[in-house]
């Protein structure tokens, strides 16, 4: 055991020279690489590019592994000890620090190479001489050449200016980023002294180089506003400034010609095409003028070489297309012709086709006025097939105004969209117009025809048909006169109405109100009533046409139908004096009346006063004993009347009070006063008025039709 404990201290004793090397040897590889960093920062404004600070970067991973090292080994003495302790904070801060001032220097490096101050004073020297060289001459086409040329070089020059600012910004928060490292322990002190340095020195040379930039640049991204150009362009401006105006004239014109066809085509009038013809010649009176002074301007020159005859190419679509609007809409009544046409040809065909004994010449009158009709409309749908090829020909010339340099562009657009809009209109009124006529100008190959003429020709046959028909149509009109009937959609409605009049509305002039209601509703009613009775006449009327046939069978369907028809008109003639439809004289709706006044009379009854007439109205009943009163108002029972009840007790309160205060209370209220106070009571009573339902005021029911 003392012989393994020798051992041990021995080892110890050995090892701690070589861990104290180790520890040295850190130190030493992490001073080295703090000096190399010193080294690379050195002088770094200098540089052509921002390589010595990443390679100073790569020394800082060094830095970082010989940190992590030498933490590892935990030295117990400085300086290792405090390397191993405050390094791996300072490293990241240095690493921030360093990224910053690199953006700074490739910022530097970007703005040495665009030499943008360079630039722009070699730019404004050549611009002087361009200018110099049209005002020597006093070339107008000077205006227009050195207006392009500075907004060229203007936008150029202000984009760059722009964007330089925008890294001044940049540069700035760089440079606060990069001062934030400040440790000086050891080595520490040398690197960011570099650092600083660094910093400072790219700053001062960014700044010298954006204040040359700013007084070389800012005048030339001016424009046409700086003050070279405007004393160029001032010399120059007089003739050009005539062409502008007179051009500018040329081109409202021009607009004013596109807005008034604009939405032409669809106009049914030519003032707008009327508009362009004057726009036109506007736009000719002018050219004329800017010939007379274009002088060596290439776009005065061009504008009154080549738009005089575009002009004219333009007045003549326009033209055109006058000419084709007076019949654009010449389709559109064609279509409302065929179907009166026919309208009346399927009318004569039901007249002889409810009229037994006129068989005979119904097939001769429909044969005849059908082919009669057919070959009309042919030659009505021809002549329009004509007239629309004739209209698209004038309107695809006027299409073929194709100018569109400048303001033009705008102007044959609309020209386009007016012819095509005109074209679609007529083509698809033709269209229509065959459609509608189609079976009219079939004459007698028309279905409708076909089938009236095989009935009119077979008198079995027409007298079936029309029992038939007839049978349709009362089943028909039955269904529709179901909302007449007690229970019915229409008549429900009416009836709601005249419960209205009673419940739902105030009690003054209450008998006038549902009297006149319940007359508004029979009239209604009563109309309808009519209608569907004037409809059954015509139907018996149609039975009764085909009544002599001699067909067993038939005459029996043709009794069967006359009797069921009479029957059914009987009953609604007779319906005419029940329930709502006698109006006023409805005696469920004067029973509910009297038994409303009865009440309010009852109501009234053993009251000291009755219609107690005061400022503002009557009180319904005053009850009164020496120094105590009752003041009532009585209402029906319904929404509108609880409201008017709370409504005039309140006023009748308010007035009564008011009197009172102002001594002006008389008669049988004096009563009401005790010790000086008024002493009244205040109450609505209510009775029942309104019908809980149609069934006090309708018939509810009514026998089937047969």
């Amino acid at each position: 055991m003392k012989k393994i404990l020798n051992v041990v201290v021995f080892s110890l004793l050995v090892a701690a020279p070589a861990w104290a090397d180790e520890v040295d040897d850190r130190v030493r590889a992490i001073d080295d690489n703090l000096s190399r960093i010193k080294d690379k920062l050195d002088g770094i404004v200098s540089d052509s590019s921002s390589s010595d600070i990443d390679s100073a970067l790569d020394y800082l991973n060094t830095v970082k592994s010989e940190v992590d090292r030498l933490k590892s080994l935990d030295p117990q003495s400085d300086p290792g000890k405090s390397m191993a302790y405050y390094y791996p904070d300072w490293i990241p801060k240095f690493r921030e620090s360093a990224q910053a001032l690199k953006r700074m220097k490739d910022f530097q490096v970007k703005a040495d190479e665009s030499r943008l101050a360079e630039r722009c004073t070699e730019a404004d020297r050549n611009l002087k001489a361009f200018m110099q060289n049209f005002v020597e001459r006093k070339d107008p086409n000077g205006v227009s050449k050195i207006s392009d040329e500075v907004e060229k070089i203007g936008r150029q020059y202000s984009d760059e200016y722009k964007r330089m600012q925008e890294v001044h910004g940049e540069m700035d928060r760089a440079r606060g980023y990069a001062r934030y490292f400040s440790e000086s322990q050891g080595r520490w002190s040398d690197v960011k002294g570099e650092l600083h340095d660094g910093v400072s020195d790219i700053w001062d040379r960014w700044t010298r180089r954006m204040d040359e930039t700013k007084t070389k640049c800012q005048e030339l991204a001016r424009g046409r506003d700086a003050d070279a150009v405007k004393d160029a362009l001032a010399k120059l401006g007089d003739s050009s400034r005539a062409r502008r105006e007179i051009t500018e004239r040329i081109h409202q014109a021009l607009d004013q010609a596109g807005n008034s066809l604009s939405g032409a085509g669809a106009r049914t009038g030519t003032s707008e095409l009327d508009s362009a013809l004057g726009s036109s010649t506007e736009v000719a009176t002018q050219l004329d003028q800017l010939r007379n002074m274009r002088g060596e301007d290439d776009t005065a020159k061009r504008m009154t070489d080549v738009w005089p005859d575009k002009n004219k190419e333009f007045r003549r679509s326009v033209e055109l297309l006058k000419q084709v609007k007076a019949q654009q809409f010449s389709f559109d009544g064609i279509p409302v012709a065929c179907k009166t046409t026919e309208d009346q040809l399927m009318g004569t065909v039901r007249a002889y086709l409810g009229a037994l004994d006129d068989a005979d010449e119904g097939v001769k009158v429909v044969t005849e006025r059908s082919e009669r009709f057919a070959t009309e409309t042919r030659q009505q749908l021809d002549a329009a097939e004509r007239k629309y090829s004739e209209q698209e020909r004038l309107l695809e010339e006027a299409k073929r105004f194709a100018f569109d340099e400048g303001r033009w562009r705008s102007v044959r657009d609309r020209v386009q969209e007016t012819a095509s809009a005109m074209q679609r209109h007529m083509r698809t009124r033709l269209d229509e117009s065959k459609v509608a006529c189609g079976k009219l100008s079939q004459g007698t190959n028309n279905p409708d025809i076909v089938n009236a003429l095989k009935v009119l020709r077979d008198r079995d046959l027409l007298v079936k048909t029309t029992l038939e028909r007839v049978a349709r149509d009362y089943e028909e009109w039955k269904k529709e006169r179901r909302g007449l009937k007690p229970g019915g959609r229409f008549r429900q409605e009416n009836a709601d109405k005249l419960l209205q009049a009673f419940c739902d509305q105030d009690e003054y002039q209450l008998a006038d109100r549902v009297q006149r209601v319940a007359d508004e509703v029979a009239s209604v009613m009563g109309n309808l009533q009519r209608q569907y009775l004037d409809r059954l006449k015509r139907l018996q009327e149609d039975v009764k046409a085909v009544e002599s046939t001699k067909n067993p069978t038939l005459k029996a369907e043709v009794n069967r139908q006359k009797r069921n028809m009479a029957a059914t008109y009987k009953r609604l003639e007779d319906a005419g004096n029940l329930g709502i439809l006698r109006g006023r004289n409805n005696p469920m709706v004067n029973m509910y009346l009297e038994n409303g006044n009865k009440k309010h009379l009852a109501y009234q009854t053993g009251c000291t006063a009755m219609e107690y007439e005061i400022p503002g109205g009557r009180i319904d009943c005053v009850n009164v004993s020496d120094g105590s009163c009752e003041v009532i108002e009585i209402k029906p029972n319904s929404s509108s009347g609880r409201s008017a009840g709370e409504a005039q007790i309140a006023s009748r309160k308010s007035v009564l009070e008011d009197l009172h205060r102002n001594n002006r209370l008389g008669g049988l209220m004096q009563r009401c006063v005790k010790d000086g106070s008024l002493n009244i009571r205040y109450s609505v009573r209510y009775y029942e008025y309104c019908p809980v339902g149609i069934a006090h005021i309708d018939v509810q029911s009514e026998d089937p039709d047969e």
